[in-house]
């Protein structure tokens, strides 16, 4: 009974003096930080891809109204020449709005001076409204582009501390200007 006895005793001993498993509490520990630190990664990898692609498509598309290539095109004329440059956003045309305005040399200031790039706002049930000016020879122009994307973790990492609007989806903006060429 005593050797029993003393055998049950020295189990808790024995238990917390092995070394087998000793990885396993560091490891539960670390691996949420480390998988919040690949996926936020992935986040901004993924947000730095679309910006980049919309500013070569924002230039490709500038290139085209400045040469004056073609007259002046509408709004989803530009949204779909901008669209047809990005291969991985695939809401493009609904989520795009694009400005184009007329610098006056002057005032240095536009028809639009002081206010904010105009978005898509999904809460509004009409799309906001968007000024498309052609300007004459030699005119600067501003061109204005603002494309909603959601992330793809809004709530974790760097995606819950990413300003968004109420929908969830955040403002990719460019903003270009070109003098248009003479004709």
């Amino acid at each position: 009974m005593r050797k029993r006895l003393a055998r049950l005793l020295a189990f808790p001993r024995r238990f917390l003096c092995r070394e087998e498993g000793a990885v396993t509490i560091p490891t539960i520990i670390f691996i949420p930080f480390f998988l919040l630190l690949f996926t936020s990664s992935i986040e901004l990898a993924t947000l730095s891809i679309r910006q980049s692609l919309l500013d070569r498509a924002v230039d490709d598309t500038a290139r085209i109204l400045k040469l004056g290539i073609e007259p002046l095109p509408d709004h989803q004329t530009l949204k779909r020449s901008i669209c047809n440059r990005m291969a991985i956003v695939p809401t493009c045309m609904q989520d795009l709005m694009v400005e184009v305005i007329e610098i006056d040399r002057t005032t240095w200031s536009t028809a639009r001076a002081g206010t904010a790039v105009t978005c898509i706002d999904e809460s509004e049930e009409t799309e906001p409204e968007t000024l498309i000016q052609r300007g004459i020879s030699d005119q600067l122009m501003l061109m204005r582009v603002c494309l909603k994307v959601k992330p793809m973790m809004p709530g974790a990492g760097v995606g819950a501390q990413l300003v968004t609007d109420a929908s969830g989806a955040l403002a990719l903006v460019v903003v270009t200007a070109f003098v248009n060429e003479p004709r």
